[in-house]
């Protein structure tokens, strides 16, 4: 009895060893994975499904790399890979036991991963049917395995995402989740990324870049994105994506310093697997040398963003600055081919349908002294001089030739100072003297007024009008930024909702 007791002692140990040793492999693999170093990453997962051939793991996360892989590149190439190793990952899950809870719940989960990385790379190459129908398993599933145990942490991201991307998609696409019942919570999905943020364990890096990505774009809480990918960055230092992201965070804080130093790093790299993270860094950079006026430089960073970007996203944007450094450096007749050029961006993104209409009217007519005096304005803003600021916006605004149009821009600008040096009732007052000047009823100037006003009323604990100048914005057909005003408006009104329960 004593023997045979041994004996199963002995058994479960080296199991439970066994288990402990694969886990680490993975772990030492996955970590030089989200580091950016792929080829030890994939010979430790080659290695890894060699040792373990009854673990999917090893497959499933070569799998994700070759979906990273296609998404730095857009390279269909990739997809083939990435596809033969999801399906030896999800062959060796459907040929595992779920008797128990726990081998079910587990068996559920990385199944539902599968479908996750299914639909990501089938939106991302726009069989938007294929996307619709692998999330609506990823979320059956997933939603399974949480029934099961609650506190399966992990499980919640797949679902979390999905409501909060769902509840931001077009109009266009919502007929088609509408058709399978496809319901999303935007405030429940970004429940559920914040708990796997905090208490996930195998995607809890995943949940915290997501969430600093939300927060980037859509809630606009540039501070607690920062904080993620500062730790992000430090955890993984040679991931390009986490460093880029945390230099796009630090252009929006106006740490146009740090932002530099950061770009310069990724470009430096020379990284061949990921063309969108470079010529997005260039990009970046060019935005940089365009806010110091130099125009030179910037001009150098708009061509190289467009030699290595894999598709048309800000390709409009680009040539617009291209041809407005140009004309700024006295160049006309280069710039309008540039400007010429201006519509060959995405129409579904805010910088590529402003340059689209700002291109056409600059190949009519020479940029004017007054858009001259704004852009510097904005540029002085951004790179924190607001005394020279203050100093401009006086004397302009005090020149008896200044139209009642181009005050209007300058006292929203006014108030945008006056915000950041946190003097409420100033804001107030400059971002309506804006509504007032605004004669020619500028959409765009309008918007950024009403959501200045919206702040000030806020800060000054006028909750109340805060919200009613934020409803005004709603009722805006069309105008420039409309998604990146929106979004600050919806992050402001949750910001005063959860303020007042």
């Amino acid at each position: 009895m004593k023997k045979n007791l041994l004996l199963f002692l002995i058994i479960i140990f080296s199991i439970s060893l066994n288990s402990q040793t694969a886990d680490k492999q993975i772990q030492s693999a996955v970590s030089k994975f989200y580091n950016f170093n792929f080829s030890k990453a994939s010979a430790e997962f080659d290695l890894f499904s060699k040792k373990h051939p009854d673990d999917h793991r090893g497959f499933y996360y070569k799998s994700v790399m070759y979906s990273w892989f296609f998404l730095g590149t857009l390279n269909e190439a990739y997809i083939d890979s990435f596809n033969l190793y999801s399906r030896k990952a999800a062959t060796i899950l459907e040929q595992l036991d779920d008797d128990k809870e726990t081998d079910k719940t587990r068996k559920l989960f990385w199944l539902g991963m599968i479908d996750y990385n299914n639909s990501v790379v089938s939106a991302r190459s726009n069989d938007f049917a294929s996307a619709l129908v692998s999330t609506t398993s990823m979320r059956n599933r997933l939603e399974e395995a949480i029934k099961i145990n609650p506190d399966f942490y992990d499980a919640y991201l797949g679902i979390g995402l999905s409501n909060f991307a769902f509840a931001e998609v077009p109009a266009a696409l919502k007929w088609a989740a509408n058709l399978v019942g496809f319901n999303s919570d935007k405030e429940l999905g970004l429940s559920y990324i914040q708990l796997v943020a905090e208490k996930g364990n195998v995607l809890k890096t995943d949940a915290q870049f997501y969430l600093s990505q939300i927060y980037s774009r859509t809630i606009i809480d540039y501070p607690e994105a920062e904080k993620i990918l500062i730790k992000l960055v430090k955890s993984y230092p040679n991931n390009l994506l986490f460093n880029y992201s945390l230099a796009w965070i630090k252009h929006e804080l106006n740490d146009l310093t740090t932002a530099e130093k950061i770009l310069r790093n990724i470009i430096s790299s020379k990284d061949s697997l990921f063309p969108f993270i470079i010529s997005n860094s260039h990009l970046l950079l060019a935005n940089i040398f365009f806010t110091k006026e130099q125009y030179d430089s910037a001009t150098v960073h708009y061509n190289l963003f467009r030699d290595n970007r894999v598709n048309n996203d800000y390709v409009g944007f680009a040539n617009l600055r291209t041809g407005i450094s140009f004309e700024l450096l006295g160049n006309r007749k280069q710039a309008i081919k540039y400007y010429e050029k201006s519509d060959e961006g995405n129409k579904d993104i805010d910088e590529d349908i402003y340059a689209e209409r700002l291109g056409k009217i600059f190949v009519q007519k020479p940029i004017t002294q007054e858009f001259k005096t704004i852009q510097h304005l904005k540029n002085l803003l951004k790179l924190k001089k607001y005394k020279d600021v203050e100093e401009l916006l006086t004397k302009t605004l005090s020149e008896s030739g200044t139209s009642t149009n181009v005050k209007a821009e300058l006292y929203l600008l006014a108030s945008e100072l006056q915000l950041i040096k946190k003097n409420y009732d100033d804001a107030l007052e400059n971002a309506l003297l804006c509504l007032k000047y605004n004669s020619e009823k500028e959409n765009a100037v309008a918007a950024e007024a009403y959501y200045c006003a919206a702040v000030a009323f806020s800060n000054l604990k006028r909750e109340t009008e805060a919200i009613s100048y934020l409803k005004k914005i709603d009722n805006i057909d069309d105008f420039d930024f409309r998604t990146t005003i929106k979004n600050k408006a919806y992050s402001l009104l949750r910001k005063i909702n959860k303020q007042s329960d």
